[in-house]
């Protein structure tokens, strides 16, 4: 049964540079990709800092959620993108 399948984990890649910061969550399904926009809102408001944020959708169910900060002097992207991968449960992050 195709449909009784569970979705593999939301993956998350983490790439910084000086000054930048940037976060990319794969999705499998509707339910994960409203999850992260959800709790990417939710840091929105808790952190008062807004990500570039790009989605791209592979196809009907899978995709990336692009999460960028240019000139992040204050290094706030660091508590966002830790805050947001724990709330989503993802449990490892790749560093690339």
């Amino acid at each position: 049964q195709e449909g009784a399948m569970e979705a593999p984990c939301i993956k998350a890649y983490h790439e910084e540079e000086e000054r930048y910061s940037r976060l990319i969550l794969e999705y499998h399904n509707t339910k994960q990709r409203k999850k992260i926009c959800k709790k990417v809102s939710n840091m929105i408001e808790k952190y008062h800092i807004v990500p570039f944020t790009t989605v791209t959708p592979k196809d009907g169910k899978n995709g990336e959620y692009s999460l960028e900060f240019r000139d992040d002097y204050d290094r706030k992207s660091g508590d966002f993108f830790e805050d947001l991968i724990h709330s989503l449960g993802v449990e490892h992050c790749e560093m690339e």
